[in-house]
């Protein structure tokens, strides 16, 4: 699942990559090129922008799915064992507790 998003997110980084080439490309041509391949670039460009926007809609969507996962997971937890996290809480308090007066 964390590889899924991992590799994920480096399929939308580098499809953002090939968008800014692409922008890069347009702007670079556009003054030397006719205005039938100005707008053959611009569609090009577009269908990128989409796609990169279709795999970041993924990946926000897939990431949301894993919080609330792990959110259920944690309150399914302290449901089942409500002394286990008091006592770690009660912890995690001491520990900042002792940190904060040693400064």
């Amino acid at each position: 699942m964390k590889r899924d998003l991992k590799n994920q997110k480096e399929d939308l980084l580098n499809e953002i990559q090939n968008v800014l080439k692409d922008v890069e490309s347009l702007y670079d041509e556009g003054s030397k090129l006719g205005a039938d391949e100005v707008q053959r670039l611009r569609a090009k460009l577009q269908d990128r922008l989409n796609v990169a926007q279709d795999k970041l809609q993924g990946l926000e969507e897939r990431a949301m799915e894993q919080v609330r996962h792990h959110a259920k997971a944690a309150d399914d937890y302290v449901n089942e064992k409500p002394y286990y996290a008091m006592g770690f809480a009660a912890l995690a308090g001491l520990v900042v507790g002792v940190l904060l007066n040693r400064s």
